[in-house]
């Protein structure tokens, strides 16, 4: 993978075109003399510079955007590259100007697949599509065809990634809606055990469905810190609501059933919300909107009673339509209010002083 996103920038670099004087030349030089000792910092200076002193020059641009590239400034080089193609003036440029533009997306794509394997996928696609270009432009550029094979590869792996990754997602979903399941039928058994003040069988059994139900969130791992991808960690979603549920677990051993009962309430107070649920409450409300809107469509015969009188004219017209009072006023009023005092306005200017149109 390295050698095919890496290492192919460096032999494409170009010289300078004998259309430019012996100054830029030497620009060249020493920027392509940078490149090879790897100081791609100094490169991208001089390159800059170069691209100064000749901004119509793509072959400029186009060397600043490899060492810009090697400095791993991806979208400084991502911007040299596509001007350059803009300037080139052969198609074998073009095709190298969109080769090298493509490796700068995948590059941004890697360095975003972990976080954020949606977005990874899209840029991808996008230099796909750079590498297919760069083949209609010249269809020699065997790199541009090796990358593309590979970029379609690296598209299928995230797929893959993403589907793992909400299958993942609603396996925890289910997991998260089964616990607050069972901690509202504990909550709901150990009060009935207070009630009764039954410290028998049936509190052990509780105890041991408690136990089982703290393991069941030890397995699954989210009792657990979550490791970030720079380092830092955050509260794993089921860490306080297992804390709470094994000390419910322990008083109940006692038994120590008030504890017991507060330790439950406070586990499922702490406990996700059920994702599941909230998207069905979004669903619902959706629907009332929906229906809320219905009630205040306008019939077919109210709508032609509207169009029958001026919808900006004097409401007192309403009332000679079918017995019909003028209607309070909306927002509709206003605006045909607003636009009574522009005609007005208008009205008003027509007689004001108006400069000749003058024929020189």
């Amino acid at each position: 993978m390295s050698r095919t996103f890496n290492g192919l920038l460096l032999s494409a670099l170009l010289m300078m075109s004998n259309s430019f004087g012996a100054e830029l030349g030497k620009l060249f030089s020493k920027g392509n003399k940078a490149l090879s000792e790897s100081r791609y910092e100094d490169a991208a200076e001089i390159f800059a510079e170069a691209s100064m002193e000749a901004p119509e020059s793509a072959e400029a641009l186009y060397n600043l955007g490899c060492a810009q590239f090697r400095s791993d400034r991806f979208e400084e080089a991502a911007e040299s590259f596509e001007y350059a193609a803009s300037m080139a003036e052969t198609d074998a440029l073009r095709s190298r100007c969109w080769y090298n533009l493509g490796n700068c997306l995948v590059r941004t794509g890697e360095t975003m697949r972990e976080t954020e394997p949606q977005v990874a996928k899209t840029v991808l696609l996008q230099a796909s599509w750079l590498y297919r270009t760069a083949l209609d432009n010249d269809p020699s550029n065997v790199n541009a065809a090796y990358n593309l094979e590979i970029t379609q590869r690296l598209v299928l792996e995230i797929e893959s990634q993403i589907e793992e990754q909400q299958q993942k997602e609603q396996q925890q979903n289910e997991l998260i809606k089964y616990i607050r399941e069972k901690l509202q039928e504990f909550i709901e058994r150990q009060t009935t055990l207070i009630q009764a003040k039954d410290t028998g069988p049936a509190q052990a059994v509780l105890e041991r469905e408690t136990r089982e139900l703290a393991k069941m969130m030890e397995e699954s791992g989210l009792h657990k810190d979550i490791v970030l991808p720079d380092e830092s960690t955050m509260q794993g979603p089921l860490k306080e609501t297992y804390t709470h549920t094994v000390n419910a677990a322990n008083a109940m051993a006692v038994p120590d059933q008030p504890v017991a009962l507060s330790e439950l309430v406070a586990a499922l107070g702490a406990a996700p919300e059920d994702p599941n649920k909230q998207e069905d409450e979004s669903d619902e409300n959706s629907e009332d909107s929906e229906d809320y809107d219905m009630d205040y469509e306008e019939s077919d015969e109210e709508a032609d009673m509207y169009e029958e009188a001026d919808p900006f004219g004097d409401f007192s017209e309403y009332e000679e339509i079918r017995g019909v009072p003028p209607p309070n006023q909306t927002e509709m009023d206003i605006l045909a209010e607003e636009i009574r005092n522009q005609e007005r306005r208008k009205q008003k200017k027509a007689g004001e002083y108006k400069a000749a149109e003058k024929d020189w």
